[in-house]
């Protein structure tokens, strides 16, 4: 499997890398980051963003790319400002009241905190799918619906329909649900929701889907079933992932961004960052030391 290997891979290059001296990373404020920040196809870009809470920052001058086809996974500590970054890409963090950020964030070089941006309108293009499945206290079919009916998107009943059909069936969902499409949607079981939720996110067609640990609620087989799916997903959208699983970061990921402490450390080629990390942080991180 390709996690043993990156996890074999990796053993080896700390054994080797651990003689060297890596490169350190300066404090809180710099604004210096290890590797390649740049997408080959970018749809969103972050330049020098940092997030506060009120007076405390909790991001501090991250600049980093999604690019489309390719899934980016944010790794780092609890507490790291992974998700809080994340959110910066949606405007979620509009929802808290003493939140503030700036820098530049664009999504087709649009500047997404723009006054002519409607936020509706972003969050359509820019889906989210949470930690914990929420899906709508409605039927199944609803679930999906919704997005499209509210956005205009279907001039009919029958285009509405195969809508629906389309995104349950590229959420992997569609043989499960297609005999009970008016049941609730809540009835479904947790990776069942999850799938739901991300039907819901892709029925609207949007540029960016963001993964806000999405498996850290399920099983292993349903787990197992939504990396598949993120794979899947990703030939047609582009994805940023948050998680605190390496090992899921090693599986769905083709590039991989190292956050600590609010700052972006190190980003790069997955497999490098697994196997030949560049900072003596990322290291410590990957090989249990912290974390």
């Amino acid at each position: 499997m390709k996690t043993d290997k990156l996890q074999q891979a990796g053993n080896s290059s700390v054994e080797t890398e651990s003689k060297k001296t890596k490169t350190t990373v300066p404090g809180p404020g710099s604004k210096r980051t290890v590797g390649n920040i740049k997408a080959a196809d970018p749809v969103m870009s972050a330049t020098d963003v940092n997030v506060y809470y009120g007076d405390k920052q909790a991001i501090r001058n991250i600049s980093l790319e999604i690019g489309k086809n390719e899934v980016v996974a944010m790794i780092g500590p609890s507490g790291c400002g992974k998700s809080t970054f994340l959110r910066c890409f949606n405007r979620m963090n509009d929802t808290i009241e003493i939140c503030r950020v700036e820098g530049d964030i664009r999504l087709d070089n649009e500047d997404i905190y723009g006054k002519d941006m409607d936020v509706v309108l972003l969050r359509a293009r820019v889906g989210m799918v949470f930690q914990k499945p929420n899906p709508f206290p409605k039927s199944i079919y609803e679930n999906v619906a919704y997005g499209p009916r509210i956005h205009g998107l279907t001039a009919n009943r029958t285009e509405l329909d195969e809508v629906v059909q389309t995104s349950l069936e590229k959420a992997g969902l569609w043989e499960e649900v297609k005999d009970r499409l008016d049941q609730p949607g809540t009835g479904l079981s947790g990776g069942q929701q999850q799938r739901l939720c991300i039907a819901r996110a892709i029925a609207v067609s949007p540029d960016v889907i963001l993964m806000d640990e999405p498996c850290s609620a399920l099983d292993p087989i349903a787990t197992a079933r939504i990396e598949d799916l993120i794979d899947e997903l990703r030939k047609n959208y582009a994805i940023a992932i948050v998680t605190h699983s390496m090992q899921q970061a090693a599986r769905v990921s083709q590039r991989t961004a190292y956050f600590h402490m609010g700052e972006l450390i190190e980003v790069g080629a997955t497999e490098q960052v697994f196997t030949n990390p560049r900072t003596k942080l990322t290291e410590d991180y990957i090989t249990g030391r912290f974390g």
